[in-house]
């Protein structure tokens, strides 16, 4: 299952980056992760993987991200495997303008057994999570954008 996702944030680019590099500030914007742990790497580097535990009403889903290219402040790709199957998330960020920054969010999914066949079930929840994750960063780097400018 592919998908793009697309939004503009009324923030540059490099404050942006900055949020979004941020591991600290994941729980700002994704509101069911309980937890981000490195497991080897540099946090954001190539090579780097690390477990994410999320509680989605009450289940514990577990992510294992691996960072696997990044070109800093514009690009940053890595998989995400979980026992229902695998991700590919590609995220793009460029200058839309006037201090403005245009995020471009492209995934790839594939799902594990069982799975194979109600993926088709998941198509509209996962895009909307999506959807939903890059709208509250949207707020989170325009809430920081606005307390810096203040």
């Amino acid at each position: 299952m592919k998908f793009r996702h697309e939004i503009v944030i009324d923030s540059d680019q490099k404050s942006v980056w900055a949020a979004f590099d941020d591991p600290a500030n994941m729980k700002a914007w994704q509101p069911t992760l309980e937890s981000f742990t490195r497991r080897s790497g540099e946090d954001g580097q190539p090579g780097a993987i690390s477990e994410l535990v999320y509680n989605e009403s009450g289940r514990k889903v577990t992510l294992v991200e691996t960072v696997t290219e990044r070109r800093e402040p514009h690009f940053m790709a890595g998989t995400y495997e979980s026992d229902v199957g695998n991700a590919l998330i590609i995220n793009h960020f460029e200058d839309a303008g006037d201090g403005r920054t245009r995020w471009t969010m492209y995934g790839n999914h594939s799902f594990r057994g069982i799975f194979r066949l109600l993926g088709i079930f998941f198509a509209g929840s996962i895009r909307k999570r999506n959807e939903d994750m890059m709208n509250n960063f949207k707020l989170f780097a325009e809430t920081q954008q606005a307390e810096r400018t203040a």
